[in-house]
């Protein structure tokens, strides 16, 4: 099931990014980009894909084009629209025997028309007996996708936010002090100033929240396992003790 998951995934980024329209409007970002173009093997599986407009332009020509692209051979998706993203979900049956009902989220922010560190093109390929293509992804620096990544980690309750940074930052030439910078300035378009303060009490409610902890097991890759205190740990020690401001005076 994760194996056509994963297949279903890079077709659709190879769909996506060689077509002519939707190959100069979005940019691929997230855990799923992580995953597809900087850290190989996957540490985890992934469920969706994330894409930025990054022209602040009308989104309906690149919606239909998305579309024209996904629905031929996944079926037609549900869809909703937000202010700032619309969230395409397609439901589509594995080749098991019984058939697995199998899900793929494809979600477009369609406000943030900026890359802090500038945008860039990696080259994807995918082959299988199912589905064979290449194309040039665009994308973002490591350092801004983490930047974003940390930004997650403050504004959802997922497991996996932490997960990705811990993993991201055992690799070689990762900037810290540029990452908490890239997050600091999409905080600020956000209209948001994070302390450092804020950040460690968000992080120690979140440690003994259930959604946020047991998020991530279902999606570690088989190789496998994690200490999510000593993530925790080294998130704050690397990064959140870089944010302005003094410590955190709660949590005892």
């Amino acid at each position: 099931m994760q194996v056509e998951q994963d297949l279903a995934i890079c077709r659709a980024l190879v769909e996506i990014f060689k077509h002519p329209v939707l190959s100069k409007a979005l940019a691929f970002r997230g855990g799923t980009a992580l995953y597809k173009l900087y850290i190989t093997p996957a540490a985890r599986y992934s469920e969706d894909i994330d894409l930025v407009q990054v022209r602040a332009e009308p989104a309906g020509a690149v919606m239909e084009a998305l579309r024209s692209v996904l629905d031929p051979w996944l079926g037609t998706p549900r869809w909703k629209q937000t202010e700032g993203r619309v969230t395409f979900v397609y439901r589509f049956a594995s080749e098991d025997t019984p058939p697995i009902n199998m899900r793929l989220k494809v979600e477009t922010n369609t406000r943030e028309h900026f890359a802090v560190h500038g945008f860039k093109q990696v080259p994807f390929s995918v082959s299988s007996r199912w589905f064979e293509g290449k194309c040039d992804i665009s994308t973002y620096e490591l350092d801004e996708l983490l930047g974003t990544k940390l930004r997650a980690l403050y504004q959802r309750k997922k497991g996996r936010d932490l997960f990705d940074l811990a993993i991201a930052l055992k690799r070689d030439g990762v900037d810290p002090e540029r990452i908490v910078k890239t997050f600091a300035t999409y905080m600020e378009h956000g209209g948001h100033n994070i302390t450092r303060a804020l950040f460690e009490q968000n992080m120690h409610q979140k440690m003994t929240d259930a959604q946020f902890t047991a998020d991530i097991s279902p999606l570690l890759a088989n190789e496998y396992s994690w200490d999510m205190k000593k993530a925790a740990d080294e998130i704050a020690a690397v990064l959140i003790q870089k944010l302005p401001g003094d410590p955190w005076k709660g949590g005892g």
